[in-house]
């Protein structure tokens, strides 16, 4: 009845699927939990590989890395069952009735999206600052206002899906390294007028990265948003679900990009000097998300 697909990359599984076991076990249906490695590193496979021993838990490995698109559709093909719940390998399950949560709704939508959440705490190191607090800020979203725009407030970390829903759109495997998998998967659900039903039902996001990796992987995800635009002909429905294309069409039509490249130009390093403190302040983010788009050879028409 339910196939639970995380895909496993350096992070040690061994909570998260125990909880998970435990839980679908409990609610006495039918089960599978199935792990793909995707070519970590030997110490967390030596730890991860114990899952195996746990009911209703499946454990396979691959020796080369396939990616975040990939893996997932690998996934989707190995399961056994027709409702697909996809979960990141960082994530905590915050509720005692998670799986249960899910299995209540199943029938009722072809999506269904849980959230997320981060720690309210301060991380102790400053050098986490900036994605928990882009985290709290940006992605810990509420019911009530994720479900005002169903598909623009979409991610991947955490959602229930029929098998059915899941094979028209899948996750496009021409999408490589970090970034906006879940904007062109939502933005490809909407397309086939698959709407996204939004439950209270998060998990916890645990893996922050340093204020160092994120800003990379944040100019990774901007140059697969470009991607993206280049893969899809309906652009006007795609920026308007995406803040970051949306600020930089405004600009371009101003023809204000050329000043925005010139103030990025100038004042990166004290963006980056703020964004890589103790106090990251958003709204640099914001500046140096757009002004980092503008520089990248003006790929966007």
């Amino acid at each position: 009845m339910l196939s639970i697909l995380i895909p496993v990359y350096n992070y040690d599984i061994c909570d998260l699927v125990k909880t998970l076991s435990r839980q679908a076990v409990k609610s006495k249906i039918p089960f599978e939990i199935v792990l793909i490695d995707d070519a970590s590193d030997d110490e967390f496979r030596k730890i991860n590989s114990k899952t195996s021993d746990l009911e209703g838990v499946v454990y396979y490995q691959e020796e080369m890395n396939l990616g975040r698109s990939k893996i997932r559709n690998k996934l989707a093909d190995i399961a056994k069952y027709r409702n697909l719940l996809f979960l990141d390998c960082d994530s905590c399950i915050d509720s005692e009735d998670f799986v249960f949560n899910y299995i209540e709704y199943i029938g009722d939508s072809c999506v269904i999206y849980g959230g997320r959440k981060y720690k309210q705490m301060e991380p102790d190191e400053d050098k986490y600052h900036l994605h928990w607090l882009y985290g709290i800020k940006r992605e810990q979203i509420p019911v009530k206002i994720r479900s005002q725009e169903p598909n623009k407030s979409f991610m991947t970390n955490n959602f229930l899906i029929t098998r059915e829903a899941f094979n028209k759109v899948r996750f496009n495997e021409k999408m490589k390294g970090y970034g906006h998998e879940d904007t062109l998967f939502g933005y490809e659900l909407d397309k086939q007028n698959i709407l996204i039903c939004h439950v209270d039902n998060p998990v916890i996001h645990l893996g922050l990265e340093t204020n160092v990796e994120f800003l990379r992987k944040t100019r990774e995800g901007i140059k697969n948003l470009l991607r993206i635009m280049k893969i899809n002909e309906d652009e006007k429905k795609l920026v308007k679900d995406v803040t970051l294309l949306s600020f930089y069409k405004k600009i371009k039509r101003f023809k204000l990009d050329g000043l925005v490249r010139l103030i990025y130009s100038r004042y990166e390093y004290q963006l980056r000097k703020n964004l890589l403190s103790k106090n990251p302040s958003m709204f640099y983010f914001d500046l140096y998300k757009l002004g980092y788009l503008c520089s990248l050879n003006d790929v966007l028409k």
